[in-house]
């Protein structure tokens, strides 16, 4: 069963409420039990990362904030990649349906996401056993971090394009009919 360029216009809004919703409620509920009042709250939120700055997330939470982070990562943060990933895609099918290749960035940019939890993970759980950090996996994990906003900083220059262009048709449309 095809859809509608209507019905792609329908999910994309519904997707976008449903991300809006989820951002705000879900994970900024699971996300209390391990916020500091100063620096960053989750090393996926910076750009990239070294050692120090990692060092620094780490030592300003206890075992509880981080087996929280853990459980965040694992089960709240490794949701939201679907459903953006949903929302982005309804969005650009809508914009440039024939062009699905397009739906590559934001799918890499979910895989990036999800590969950036499990170097977290991996960070932190060396961390609470053995108390060091591993500056190999620190780097993967901030390029991959890096990497995820570019894809990110992508998805939003094809929607906005699409936007653009969307607007260019309805406001040469108007003019001529």
């Amino acid at each position: 069963m095809r859809l509608t360029k209507k019905q792609y216009l329908i999910l994309a809004v519904c997707t976008t409420i449903l991300m809006t919703i989820y951002a705000q409620f879900v994970l900024g509920h699971f996300s209390q039990c391990f916020k500091t009042e100063e620096g960053i709250n989750s090393l996926g939120l910076s750009f990239d990362y070294t050692t120090t700055d990692v060092f620094g997330f780490l030592e300003k939470r206890s075992n509880e904030q981080l087996t929280c982070y853990l459980s965040f990562l694992r089960i709240w943060d490794g949701i939201f990649p679907i459903i953006y990933t949903l929302m982005y895609s309804f969005w650009i099918i809508y914009f440039f349906k024939p062009k699905t290749i397009l739906l590559l960035v934001p799918i890499l940019h979910m895989l990036t996401d999800w590969t950036e939890n499990i170097f977290e993970s991996l960070i932190i759980k060396e961390y609470l056993t053995a108390g060091i950090l591993n500056d190999e996996i620190i780097s993967f994990g901030s390029i991959i971090t890096s990497l995820k906003w570019i894809l990110s900083i992508g998805t939003y220059l094809i929607l906005l394009y699409g936007i653009f262009v969307k607007m260019k048709i309805i406001l040469t449309m108007r003019k001529t009919g």
